[in-house]
């Protein structure tokens, strides 16, 4: 296991309304800002990003997207989660020519490179079972949420 992750319920927005992927991604990177775990910059970084290089990716239970961006101006490692009402466009990863309508989204912000792989691997994880999928479609709270992500990141109690 790499590095722990904060994930609180103040990262996480449910039944968030975008206009588009870039509206979302600016959504939920100002709740990085506000939490103080990145600063300003960072949003433009994970745009830029996933303008080039975009996260859009389908799971068996639903679309998701797993924005990211260089760690310039991430202060702590944190995720920010959201669960899209209506569905969002994002492009997909493996054919950017097309999109797909994304329901969970998981933005991660990580101040040391090298950290970028091992947790998008363990989102992948997260996504790929139905079940944990499951679970954050139907949470009723941002604390329920954070923690059934929590656990399944980082693999215990949130501090």
């Amino acid at each position: 296991m790499g590095a722990r992750i904060a994930i609180a319920s103040s990262l996480v927005a449910l039944d968030l309304a975008a206009e588009d992927s870039s509206d979302a991604i600016r959504q939920l990177g100002s709740r990085l800002i506000e939490g103080g775990f990145a600063g300003k910059q960072y949003i433009d970084a994970v745009l830029a990003r996933e303008a080039t290089y975009p996260t859009g990716l389908e799971f068996p239970s639903c679309g998701v997207a797993l924005p990211h961006g260089e760690p310039t101006g991430v202060r702590d490692a944190a995720l920010a989660i959201a669960r899209c009402r209506p569905e969002v466009q994002f492009r997909c990863m493996d054919d950017s020519s097309r999109s797909i309508p994304v329901r969970l989204i998981a933005l991660l912000a990580v101040n040391a490179p090298e950290e970028h792989l091992d947790v998008i691997g363990r989102l992948i994880g997260v996504f790929s079972d139905a079940e944990l999928c499951e679970k954050l479609l139907e949470a009723k709270s941002p604390d329920e949420a954070a923690a059934v992500l929590d656990r399944a990141i980082n693999g215990g109690e949130r501090q």
